[in-house]
């Protein structure tokens, strides 16, 4: 990998190389306020998002699903990360990659920092999304469907001066309607609110009961109906 010189840790030398190795987003966001005390010393947080393929159904008898379980593009993020790694590392900075949702399931050190830092506090940060009725990161363009990784650092990026504060699903109850188990209560999010829109328990059950069909955990059917998205390149 290229060495990067000092004087390149800028915002938009940073942005370059990003979008450069196959990110559709990237923002900087400051997650300094309620930051959990083991990553304090981290306060910027690098938000970056791949767009889906068009939506293909899995279709069984009777039940459908859309996965967004994309092996492919969750390797892409970790490949993107650790290019940035190399560049923070490479300056002098302290830095901490939190990978994509789906490569969550190993005992590793960061691992157990996962519950700490969710990649929707990134992107909200950073002006790049809100968290839906559906609990999911929503994109203003891409919708629901995207993948997402997170670097927290101590670099001096410039962070976003328009994070999101709260929900713009407005009347919009698409996947209230849709969910086959009834988990998603319409409720809009606040960030800082203490309610939770998902009953997480159904959720979990009725992806259980679809691991049997299909052989994964997946439903999808919420990304599926958001209007935000659908029609994007």
């Amino acid at each position: 990998m290229e060495k990067v010189q000092p004087q390149a840790l800028t915002n938009e030398a940073a942005e370059k190389m990003i979008l450069r190795a196959g990110a559709t987003l990237v923002g900087f966001g400051d997650i300094g306020e309620g930051l959990a005390e083991e990553l304090k010393h981290m306060p910027c947080a690098i938000s970056i998002a791949i767009k889906h393929s068009p939506v293909e159904l899995v279709k069984r008898p009777r039940v459908i699903a859309y996965s967004h379980q994309l092996e492919a593009i969750d390797k892409r993020l970790e490949y993107i990360q650790k290019k940035v790694v190399s560049l923070l590392k490479g300056n002098g900075y302290k830095c901490l990659a939190i990978p994509p949702d789906s490569l969550r399931a190993d005992k590793s050190f960061v691992s157990r920092l996962y519950p700490l830092f969710p990649h929707k506090t990134a992107a909200t940060c950073a002006g790049l999304g809100w968290i839906g009725k559906s609990g999911l990161l929503v994109n203003e363009r891409y919708g629901p469907r995207m993948s997402w990784a997170t670097v927290l650092t101590s670099a001096p990026f410039k962070t976003s001066d328009r994070p999101i504060y709260c929900s713009r699903c407005g009347d919009c109850g698409n996947c209230v309607k849709i969910c086959p188990v009834e988990a998603i209560d319409g409720g809009e999010w606040v960030r800082g609110a203490s309610h939770a829109s998902i009953d997480y328990r159904l959720c979990e059950r009725h992806l259980e009961r679809n691991r049997l069909v299909f052989g994964k955990a997946i439903c999808g059917l919420c990304i599926i109906v958001c209007p935000k998205g659908r029609d994007a390149d």
